[in-house]
């Protein structure tokens, strides 16, 4: 009897678990609506699954994907649903934020720091966007992070990685 419950369960596990994952056609659809800030697929398909607001597209959120790409609405809309601000991506060490500064989407920037996205999360090598911006000889990007208030701190030698 308890081997009989077990399969049950595991049976009922695995439809629960299978009964939201996307086919391969709706995860092209997906990824590519948030890569190119078309909205309505966005909301079609996170109103039929919340929790793909946090899925992991090989370990990409669709925030970071809407916002490297600085797509404004799309951002907005997957922020009023909850997504994670502050995930960090596994090998990039990238935040939302971080993303929405190297697309230089000023108004991207400034929605993330104001939705209380962790401005000061460090890049690899435990570098500052301060720190980057400056490197790469960008000083409107220091003046813009400074303004949302990274800081300028983390790894201040000469080489960082």
């Amino acid at each position: 009897m308890n081997m009989f419950k077990a399969i049950l369960a595991m049976v009922a596990l695995s439809f629960s678990l299978n009964s939201f994952a996307l086919t391969d056609e709706e995860y092209l659809a997906f990824t590519d609506a948030l890569s190119t800030g078309n909205t309505k697929v966005v909301k079609k398909f996170v109103e039929a699954e919340p929790t793909l607001v946090n899925q992991k597209f090989f370990a990409w959120e669709p925030l970071q994907m809407a916002a490297s790409h600085g797509n404004l609405d799309t951002v907005k809309y997957l922020l009023s649903k909850g997504a994670d601000k502050n995930y960090v991506h596994p090998a990039s060490q990238n935040t939302a934020f971080h993303m929405a500064a190297f697309s230089g989407n000023v108004e991207l920037i400034k929605l993330l720091a104001a939705s209380g996205a962790d401005v000061n999360l460090k890049l690899k090598g435990d570098v500052s966007l301060i720190r980057y911006f400056r490197d790469q000889e960008q000083p409107d990007m220091v003046k813009l992070m400074e303004s949302v208030g990274v800081k300028d701190d983390g790894c201040q030698d000469e080489k960082c990685f």
